[in-house]
């Protein structure tokens, strides 16, 4: 099995070329699918986060009010590393997990915003690395679209992002998505079929 990552960050598209890559047959792991069940009522790092943060950042049924807990981690960079510590290590564990039980599979791509290949974790799992690329304000109007989120949010968790010059630095391979969903879909058959080429 190869085991490739696939990054971009906030609405750059990354998880519309996941699915295009699931249409291809690839098996994918979106890294924020397991962000969120790590932290579902019982888990131990939603105690650790309550623990940390407070329970102001639950909701009335117990769940983790994630619009809250961003409110605090992307105001400050010490706190989003408080919870970074937390989940980062669990968030690795589960895909882990996952792959594992795939292990037939001949590739996954795997789906996070946080892959930087100078850093340890996640990136241990990673052969190759394709990056999703978008300009910044073309980003900005899609989540403001998307996203229950202002503009001031929005730029708060663009920043505390890693850079797109630095992701782009650390690719081996790079997706444009600023066109056509029809051109975007070339590229990723493009470069799905040059990663199958690898392998064999």
């Amino acid at each position: 099995m190869r085991v490739y990552g696939l990054t971009g960050n906030i609405g750059s598209g990354k998880s519309t070329v996941a699915q295009m890559l699931r249409e291809l047959g690839a098996f994918t792991v979106d890294a924020d699918e397991v962000a969120r069940e790590i932290v579902q009522p019982g888990e131990p790092a939603l105690t650790e986060i309550v623990s940390c943060f407070g329970e102001e950042i639950l909701s009335e049924n117990g769940t983790l009010d994630r619009g809250a807990l961003a409110q605090i981690v992307f105001a400050s960079e010490s706190e989003l590393k408080r919870l970074n510590q937390i989940t980062h290590p669990r968030i690795l564990e589960k895909i882990r997990e996952k792959i594992s039980v795939r292990s037939d599979e001949p590739r996954v791509f795997v789906e996070a915003s946080l892959i930087d290949r100078k850093s340890g974790g996640i990136n241990d799992l990673i052969d190759r690395l394709v990056v999703v690329t978008c300009p910044r304000e073309l980003r900005e109007s899609r989540v403001l679209t998307r996203d229950d989120m202002s503009s001031e949010e929005i730029r708060r968790r663009m920043n505390s992002q890693v850079s797109e010059a630095e992701k782009v630095s650390q690719a081996d391979f790079l997706i444009e998505n600023s066109s056509t969903t029809e051109n975007l879909r070339a590229q990723v058959y493009v470069m799905f079929e040059a990663l199958c080429a690898t392998e064999s």
